[in-house]
């Protein structure tokens, strides 16, 4: 289209030169002279009018095509677990990374091995540092990461809460299990196993681990209103560690005789029971209600050593999470708070429930 024009322009200027040339008098030869000199220079303009439109349509196709690299760039979203190598966590990051498959985006697996809060922020510092899209966290003291959030989200980067939640202006979404309703529901089957009555321990990460403190709230408040009979006599830390809690136990053990169950409100401190009543050989006397489906648990639920888990769907909420962040950063809207859903899973379901999942 351009070529056209160009020749077109100077087509039109040969031709008014040669209009000019024909139209001579008796100084013929010095208006000729001026009129092809005129031609000349009109001929020279034309050629540098569309050298310049070709020089701005290759900076326009440039553009374009940098544009159109920069969107097919897939999303980099960190995750940041409170526990590298812990299976519930391993399958909250299936779930991220096959919903990233599905969503253009590349999740980075980061986080302490060990229970370490300054860690998790640290990682989240450099994720803002790396200006990724997204931040998935499961930030067990609330207030730690409220400050690191809030620099996130000022730079745009949507920040998805699991498992714990943070303030609702903090972070862009949460999912995870509803606190209250966990709760309840764990305290409900624990109190009706035991017929209505009985002494039970808790067993809890720390005594600041926002969600299980909220979940054990919401329980004791529930048997007290519906079963006066069952008290919590004692709540101990295990560190999310499995030695931990099997010393724990075996001290809460010789302060309560009269123990009936041990309600364990985060994964490791299951097999440290179980560990501490083998040796005791108390396994069929205390009832332990544990949480989460770690194969280690489930296999405890299969030889009889503890009697159920309260099951959290984590790989649903790394799935989701970032499917939240595309939708964000496509422009979309995500619901403030997802729940994840809980299953009471005992010998009687197992099977079925290994089946389902």
């Amino acid at each position: 289209m351009r070529k056209n024009r160009f020749f077109a322009a100077v087509t039109a200027i040969s031709m008014a030169a040669a209009s000019l040339a024909g139209c001579g008098s008796g100084s013929s030869g010095a208006a000729g002279s001026d009129a092809a000199s005129t031609a000349e220079r009109e001929t020279a303009e034309a050629e540098q009018s569309v050298a310049a439109d070709n020089t701005a349509s290759a900076a326009e196709d440039h553009t374009s095509t940098a544009e159109s690299a920069d969107a097919s760039e897939p999303l980099a979203i960190t995750f940041v677990t409170p526990l590298l190598g812990n299976p519930v966590w391993l399958a909250a990051k299936q779930g991220a990374e096959d919903a990233a498959a599905e969503r253009n985006a590349s999740v980075n697996w980061v986080g302490p091995s060990d229970i370490d809060m300054d860690e998790q922020v640290r990682q989240i510092e450099l994720a803002i540092a790396e200006n990724v899209d997204g931040i998935i966290c499961c930030p067990l003291s609330p207030a730690i990461f409220e400050t690191v959030y809030q620099e996130a989200l000022d730079k745009g980067i949507a920040v998805i809460n699991t498992a714990v939640d943070t303030t609702e202006e903090t972070r862009t979404a949460y999912i995870g299990t509803d606190y209250t309703n966990f709760g309840e529901q764990a305290a409900r089957n624990l109190a009706e196993k035991l017929g209505g009555k009985g002494q039970v321990a808790c067993l809890v990460t720390s005594l600041d681990t926002e969600n299980q403190m909220s979940e054990l709230e919401a329980g004791k408040a529930l048997l007290e209103k519906e079963y006066p009979d069952v008290q919590i006599v004692v709540t101990e830390t295990s560190n999310s560690d499995t030695a931990q809690a099997a010393d724990k136990t075996s001290a809460i053990l010789d302060t309560y005789p009269e123990l009936s169950a041990v309600w364990c409100l985060e994964s490791t401190s299951p097999l440290g029971v179980a560990q501490t009543l083998q040796e005791r050989n108390m396994s069929e006397k205390i009832l332990v209600l544990g949480i989460d489906d770690t194969e280690d648990v489930l296999d405890l639920i299969d030889q009889g050593m503890i009697w159920g888990t309260m099951t959290q769907d984590f790989y649903k909420m790394g799935y989701e999470s970032v499917k939240m962040i595309a939708e964000v950063k496509d422009g979309g809207s995500v619901p403030s708070i997802q729940d994840s859903g809980t299953t009471l899973v005992t010998k009687e379901n197992l099977e079925e429930y290994k089946a389902r999942f």
